[in-house]
Parts: structure tokens; C-alpha cells; sequence
């Protein structure tokens, strides 16, 4: 299991706040955000289909999501991944799909109310 905060204890590691500038810094953390995740191997045609198998292309966009079907469009994006990836670059699923959900919930629920509510805002990460 993924701990909940990992990817940014990891980015802590990295020290990127060293980097005088604030977008330069932004963007070093959000590139090792994506290659972490594995998110530089997603193609715009994985999350269109991913969003389309899971409905969200017709989602009012002020919905809110669930947790758990958060985690299953992940898993449809990641394992559709996989599936075009030649055998010798296959990715760990489970522990991608871990760490961005981790990321994702503590980044969006910043005062823990996902539990209460068991859901994220669509218009979060649908934009």
C-alpha cells in the first residue's frame, strides 16, 4: 500500500525549493509528479477513452466524484496503458494507480473532508 503522502515527501527529497524561481519550481515538481506516476506514457487518446468508458464526458461538471470511482477511471487509464505497451516497458498498475490517488485525494482535500463526503469536485481535474 501507497502511503498517503508519499509523492510529497519524495518531492521534499528532491529539494526542488532551492529553485529561485516560482514557475521554473512548479514545473520541476509537476514533471516529476508526471514521470512518477508514469503520466508521461498517458496520450490524450488513453484519458479520452478512459472518460468516455467511465461517463465523465457527460458529468455535470460541478458533480462530485467519489474516491472510488476516481480509482477505477484510474485503473481504466493505467490499464489501458499497459495494454499498449510492448511486454519489456510494461508499468507497476497498482502502485501508479496509488500514488496518483494519494496525490490527488491530498492535493484536492486539503481539510480531510473526502471522508465525510466520500468525494472529489469533477472540475478539479476534469478542466
Amino acid at each position: 500500500m501507497v502511503e498517503k503522502r508519499q509523492l510529497f515527501m519524495e518531492m521534499r527529497a528532491q529539494n526542488f525549493d532551492v529553485i529561485r524561481l516560482s514557475t521554473y519550481r512548479t514545473a520541476c515538481k509537476l514533471r516529476f509528479v508526471q514521470k512518477r506516476c508514469n503520466l508521461h506514457l498517458v496520450d490524450v487518446w488513453n484519458m479520452i477513452e478512459a472518460f468516455r468508458d467511465n461517463g465523465l464526458n457527460t458529468l455535470d461538471h460541478n458533480a462530485e466524484i467519489s474516491v472510488s470511482r476516481l480509482e477505477t477511471i484510474l485503473s481504466s487509464i493505467y490499464f489501458q496503458l499497459n495494454k499498449r505497451l510492448p511486454t519489456t516497458h510494461q508499468i507497476n498498475v497498482e502502485q501508479s494507480i496509488g500514488l496518483l490517488l494519494n496525490f490527488m485525494v491530498a492535493t484536492y482535500d486539503r481539510f480531510g473532508t473526502c471522508g465525510q463526503h466520500g468525494g472529489l469536485k469533477q472540475k478539479h481535474y476534469n478542466s
